[in-house]
């Protein structure tokens, strides 16, 4: 990632060198003799002002000439915070690793590191890292939970799908099963949530009445195992959506709404819901993070806070329904037969479906923009995903409160995640989703989308 790109933050001088992957190459080298390694950004946590994670893949092979596959989560503070987080590793329990080091620290960069199977929140990493306990212990009762009981795991492969550290993992484990299939499962962990209110989300909804009659399709939840810290759930079939075409097509964007609109109306135990006051409040967080990276992003970032926070109390009469809460097309699946399937549900809770709606159409626009397409040429795609979703719903969102939404999803979600997550080509464009969203509010119809020149 080019430093000319990246936030200029006083309190965190290394963020350039911790995020570029050749200089942290030579730093893990350093800490690895021996060892021909590469390394990799995977995931990025900025925290304006306070600290950044960074989460390294490691991959190449040891001295011996075996290859390896190593994660490490690190965390960039200032001198004092490094070394009492340091300390504070040291006392919990650590794992043995790929590599050999469990928690290292560099005082000269403020950086502690967690070498995979250790984290700081997430125990269960070492349920999945332990190769007899996952055989012996938790295979097995997936494998009944899969398949029915007595059926046996004869082998099993771990590869992670996901890691944000101290947050939540995802990993794929193929299964050999006794009868000479080969299935895969699904486990998931997630530091601040209980895996049981996922676990009784997801058997909700792949019971429900519209997943029996094809309309809604999610993965098959098997089991929670509270002592693994693991739940398990059935692969879904298909390639995410974005791995299929870099923009959804308006005839896709119909089903998806349609599909949407059967989530909606499926009743189901989320733990979380929106109220009001947190959907005000969450504006004047946003403008509080961009002004602390940007100055020319405060008054845009102050005005918009303002003017979405006004316009919350019209939700009050919207109906709670179950929403997505993290609605991309990485979420979507198309199998063989081009059925859609949802995933990644574990962020669902309950609120208007406008906030659903309004995500969708904001990521539309946003990969359009870094796509480097005419905004507008997005517009058949958002019309048809709101027109299949009033459809099937029955409920057509009014054109002023569609533009809100749009507007706040692109302030709350991509502007904000654009600076918090660094992706590389995000950063830069978030001047223009703040433009973006001012003209889309102030116009109040989505026909205002343009490609607005940066505030």
């Amino acid at each position: 990632m080019s430093s000319c790109l990246l936030p200029r933050d006083p309190a965190l001088p290394q963020l350039a060198q911790a995020l570029n992957d050749d200089a942290m190459t030579e730093h893990f080298a350093a800490e690895l003799p021996g060892f021909a390694l590469s390394c990799r950004v995977d995931r990025i946590k900025y925290r304006p002002r306070r600290n950044l994670a960074v989460s390294y893949r490691l991959q190449g092979r040891d001295p011996d000439g075996r290859p390896v596959d190593q994660r490490v989560a690190a965390r960039f503070c200032g001198p004092g915070e490094s070394a009492r987080r340091h300390a504070k590793a040291l006392d919990r329990p650590l794992h043995r690793t790929a590599t050999g080091p469990r928690v290292t620290h560099d005082a000269a960069l403020g950086m502690v590191s967690h070498w995979w199977p250790n984290d700081a929140k997430l125990a269960a990493a070492t349920s999945l890292s332990n190769t007899a306990a996952l055989r012996e212990r938790w295979l097995p009762e997936v494998a009944a939970a899969l398949c029915g009981p007595g059926t046996r795991v004869l082998g099993h492969h771990v590869s992670l799908a996901q890691v944000v550290p101290e947050h939540r993992l995802t990993a794929r484990v193929g299964l050999q099963l006794d009868d000479g299939r080969e299935v895969v499962v699904y486990a998931k962990a997630d530091a601040d949530k209980d895996g049981a209110s996922t676990q009784a989300l997801m058997q909700a909804l792949h019971s429900s009445s519209a997943q029996a009659r094809g309309a809604l399709v999610t993965p098959r939840p098997l089991l929670w195992q509270p002592a693994s810290g693991l739940h398990w759930q059935a692969a879904l079939p298909g390639q995410a959506l974005l791995d299929l075409a870099p923009q959804v097509d308006a005839a896709t964007s119909a089903r998806i709404g349609a599909l949407l609109a059967e989530l909606h109306a499926t009743p189901a135990p989320c733990a979380d819901a929106w109220t009001l006051e947190a959907l005000r409040q969450r504006p004047r967080e946003v403008a509080d993070t961009l002004l602390q990276v940007d100055p020319a992003w405060t008054a845009p970032a102050q005005a918009l806070a303002r003017s979405l926070a006004l316009q919350v109390s019209e939700l009050a009469h919207c109906p709670q329904v179950t929403l997505h809460g993290d609605l991309h097309p990485r979420n979507l699946l198309q199998a063989a037969d081009g059925a859609l399937g949802l995933i990644d549900l574990d962020t669902a809770r309950r609120g208007p479906a406008l906030l659903d709606l309004g995500a969708w159409i904001a990521d539309l626009l946003i990969r359009a923009l870094l796509g480097g397409s005419d905004l507008a040429a997005a517009l058949p795609a958002c019309r048809a995903f709101t027109q299949a979703h009033a459809q099937v719903s029955g409920e057509r969102a009014g054109e002023r409160m569609l533009a809100w939404s749009v507007a706040y999803q692109l302030t709350c979600q991509r502007a904000w995640r654009c600076v918090v997550n660094l992706k590389p080509g995000r950063f830069a464009q978030t001047g223009r989703l703040l433009a973006l969203a001012q003209q889309v509010l102030a116009a109040g119809n989505l026909d205002a989308v343009a490609d607005p020149t940066p505030t």
